[in-house]
């Protein structure tokens, strides 16, 4: 089993996503614009000994990890960053279209070597080489995160999805791997569809992976079904982290967590907070289920 934190602080909540209210998922992310409301919320995690925060590449991820770099609490928190941040990629392709989407994220980022990494670009756009265009997006999302503490790199649940739809051996394997020799840390998957996903990964010789996936009491995004989710966590020997463990708020903790520790293989779980009391309560619970 790899070695990540049972209990990792999701940032659904930062960036106003909420799967079952756009109202409130609206409010959340207007409180969350003021830098100090996020910097609440991870020290109540850390009061609570927790140790991992999960980041997508939003673009307000620079505010937050300038934040993080400069206090000496939040620096050693280890980061699970979920790459690409895809709504902001949508809007820039329906903006620029493929091509020129691919040149403006690919030369747009300063890197300590910037020559090398615009002719490695220039290259993978002009042979139209997917899997090294896919390279280069990874160090540019990347990017916001220079000095801290990565744990893991996970590759966002639609692409995984689009990979596991048709059949993109390649694709799951060049990320693993890229993501283990460049960054050496640990690769991530997330997925809304966990049975399949597996299946996938025993095609590219992945026997153990780490994946993210929606795994509640609800069945909530579980597809192509509770059921074939559960058995697919109990044959397949992966490191699962739990999410939308809540079923988007319509579960409260402890019929939640104890649901959880029923599994008995998932013994991680990303857990959003947006007050003292939600964090008291939520975590005091998970301590007793996951330890």
């Amino acid at each position: 089993m790899e070695n990540i934190d049972s209990i990792i602080l999701g940032d659904n909540q930062f960036f106003g996503v909420n799967h079952l209210s756009p109202e409130k998922g609206r409010l959340t992310e207007e409180k969350f614009k003021d830098i100090s409301e996020i910097k609440k919320v991870m020290y109540y995690a850390v009061d609570h000994n927790v140790k991992g925060v999960f980041f997508s590449t939003h673009p307000s991820i620079y505010q937050i990890t300038d934040m993080m770099r400069k206090d000496p609490v939040l620096k050693k928190m280890s980061i699970y960053v979920n790459i690409p941040f895809i709504a902001k990629y949508v809007r820039m392709i329906s903006e620029k279209g493929m091509i020129n989407t691919a040149k403006t994220m690919l030369m747009g980022k300063s890197f300590i070597n910037k020559s090398r990494f615009i002719f490695d670009s220039a290259i993978a756009v002009a042979t139209n080489n997917y899997l090294e265009i896919a390279n280069r997006i990874i160090d540019v999302e990347m990017g916001p995160f220079h000095g801290l503490n990565i744990k893991a790199i996970f590759l966002h649940d639609s692409l995984t999805g689009l990979a596991v739809a048709y059949n993109m051996v390649d694709v799951i394997r060049d990320f693993y791997e890229y993501v283990q020799k460049k960054y050496k840390v640990i690769p991530g998957f997330g997925t809304l569809n966990y049975s399949r996903t597996c299946e996938l990964f025993q095609k590219a010789g992945i026997e153990h992976s780490v994946i993210m996936c929606p795994v509640n009491k609800k069945g909530y995004f579980m597809n192509p079904s509770k059921e074939a989710c559960e058995d697919a966590i109990s044959k397949y020997d992966n490191t699962v982290v739990a999410s939308l463990t809540l079923a988007a708020g319509s579960l409260n903790p402890q019929e939640a967590y104890e649901y959880i520790h029923s599994l008995k293989k998932v013994r991680h779980v990303i857990v959003g907070l947006s007050s003292k009391e939600h964090a008291d309560e939520t975590f005091s619970i998970l301590r007793k289920y996951l330890g």
